[in-house]
């Protein structure tokens, strides 16, 4: 057996683990667990023969492990979970099989609550110094536990220690500290609405079915409610005492994903003018992503709310399942389509696009991925506010991609004139379109983020040419670099690739680079085919001729560049880098 020793700090929400012999705990630098406390180093923990110990160092009088205070060593036995105030510290340790461990991403040690044993009741929710004032007022044997931490609690009167600590400002509680040290964000963004808020604000969605009638969602919708009170495995209870595990935010009231405070978020938006294959592109990138972050780089992508990402799984069915064109043919994405819904926002309801969320973990780190699939509609100049609106997670999207499509652009059209292609046979009166969208797109942005005229977005912006079975040929024999290799991940091919693409296409349409460049600093040219071949015409049920992928044929190619390059812009850290 491989145990693992896991020490978890209360204070900054950093998850440390080491399977090593000696490992000594404390604040300076040299400590394998660098954690926040008094003093430089507070003890070592040590395994030999399957067991672990722990010794604190000569200068630590005591200290307290589950509610008890101790001089000496102490056993710190395999599978189970230990609770320690040392030297104005506050950590949780945690020995054996990985396997077995704790749900370390579902702690918010930002978000704390007191039980007072003695009347059997609940307070909360607190931030760790707050706890103090609480303290003085309750008996010793009250307990302080926080979201996420089941079954288990410190002594009130053990934090007092804690707290001073804090006090003297040789630490920063963990909701100051999170961005900095455990790598997660100190206020959440809903997806549905893209409004901020910190983990305590969080309602609570009530199960009770007496407790219908939401304030803001009407008569058939849960109340959402501010928790007070916590059953004991740490889930709020309603006003009937009936336990809720759903949380929802407190400006729009819409359900937030499981598990949804314990991540780092960040957001993509697509855009492209209709027709572009924004859809296509979304459920072809998607599908593709989850294969291949599993198999390059070992780590799990998947649906964090199968529920409300059920319209994309849709059309990722029936893309790459559906028994006929008939089945693979996505519709265009319309305002008030599946991917739509509505949203209370700025004090009025609009329809707002559905946010696709899908966790990605690297260890002990998880993160979630918001996606959108916009009605190219939402970005034509002059539409009304109600549909401007719903493109508005662009303002705090952490990268940009756009979709331009060739078969619309009349530049690619005379270059591609003797294609088969029906796509090119097509009137779709796009001219001038996609630059007008990239125009409006800036203007946006500027306006809504107040930015100067002589300033741009650092935010990246991944300028997508889509459809690239059909024009390929024209970039030459040399095929493009690679993005991944031997599980690296490779910039300087991206940088070569995008530099060999944007040449390109500045010869054949450089107002549109011209236009892209005027939006962000960072700027990068990728070349993607969702579908790997043309599409076909079949006849629909009411004799309309359409477009749809052949079935059984779809095989997309490098869609997954864009968004690997933007994951790491986003997260520097979280691919294995040729650059590291």
């Amino acid at each position: 057996m491989n145990n693992q020793l896991y020490i978890y700090d209360c204070l900054t929400g950093k998850l440390r683990v080491s399977d090593g012999s000696m490992m000594p705990v404390g604040a300076g630098k040299r400590n394998t667990f660098r954690v926040e406390m008094d003093r430089e180093n507070g003890g070592s923990f040590v395994q030999r023969d399957e067991v672990c110990r722990f010794f604190p160092h000569g200068n630590i009088e005591s200290y307290s492990l589950n509610g008890i205070r101790l001089k000496g060593d102490c056993v710190i036995k395999p599978n189970n979970l230990y609770l320690m105030v040392l030297a104005g510290g506050c950590i949780i340790c945690w020995y054996g099989d990985p396997a077995k461990r704790p749900n370390f991403s579902g702690y918010d040690p930002g978000t704390w609550y007191v039980y007072d044993r003695e009347a059997s009741s609940w307070h909360g929710p607190y931030a760790l110094p707050e706890l103090k004032a609480i303290a003085a007022k309750l008996p010793e044997s009250a307990l302080a536990t926080f979201r996420g931490l089941e079954h288990c609690a410190f002594y009130l009167r053990d934090l007092t220690e804690v707290i001073r600590h804090l006090e003297r400002g040789s630490a920063v509680p963990a909701t100051e500290a999170q961005v900095e040290q455990a790598e997660l964000p100190t206020e959440l963004r809903c997806p549905s609405c893209w409004e901020s808020f910190k983990r305590r604000e969080a309602l609570a969605i009530a199960t009770h079915p007496d407790l219908t009638s939401d304030s803001i969602l009407g008569e058939d919708a849960m109340q959402r409610f501010l928790p007070t009170q916590l059953n004991s495995h740490g889930l709020p209870l309603d006003d009937r005492g009936s336990p809720c595990s759903e949380y929802a935010c407190p400006h729009c009231h819409c359900k937030l994903p499981p598990f949804f405070d314990s991540t780092r978020q960040h957001i993509f938006s697509l855009i492209g003018v209709p027709a572009s294959g924004k859809s296509y592109y979304l459920a072809s990138m998607l599908h593709e992503l989850e294969h291949e972050l599993a198999r390059e780089f070992g780590m799990p992508f998947r649906d964090a709310d199968p529920a409300s990402n059920a319209p994309l799984n849709d059309m990722r069915m029936r893309l790459f399942s559906g028994g006929s064109e008939k089945e693979t043919y996505i519709g265009k994405t319309r305002l008030q389509s599946s991917l739509y819904h509505r949203v209370w926002r700025h004090n009025h309801f609009y329809s707002m696009p559905c946010p696709f969320i899908y966790r990605l973990n690297k260890g002990s780190e998880a993160y979630s991925l918001v996606f959108y699939d916009n009605a190219g509609e939402n970005f034509n100049p002059g539409v009304p506010a109600d549909q401007a609106i719903a493109a508005e997670h662009l303002n705090v999207a952490s990268g940009l991609f756009f979709l331009f499509d060739p078969t619309a652009n009349p530049e690619f059209r005379s270059l591609l004139k003797d294609n088969k292609d029906p796509q090119l046979r097509t009137d779709n009166n796009m001219a001038g379109r996609q630059s007008m969208l990239l125009a409006e797109t800036e203007m946006r942005l500027r306006t809504q983020l107040n930015l100067p005229p002589n300033k741009k977005l650092d935010v990246p912006l991944a300028f997508i040419i889509g459809k690239s079975d059909t024009w390929s040929h024209l970039l030459g024999p040399e095929p493009l670099l690679p993005l991944v290799r031997s599980g690296m991940f490779m910039p300087e091919h991206v940088n070569a690739n995008s530099a060999r693409l944007r040449q390109f296409l500045f010869n054949v349409t450089p107002h549109l680079c011209m236009n892209a460049e005027s939006i962000s600093n960072n700027v990068r040219y990728f070349m993607v085919s969702s579908l790997g071949e043309s599409p076909v015409e079949f006849t629909d049920d009411q004799g309309q001729t359409l477009l749809a992928p052949r079935s059984g044929m779809v095989h997309p190619f490098r869609v997954t560049d864009p968004v690997l390059w933007a994951l790491s812009c986003a997260e520097p850290a979280l691919l294995p880098s040729s650059q590291h």
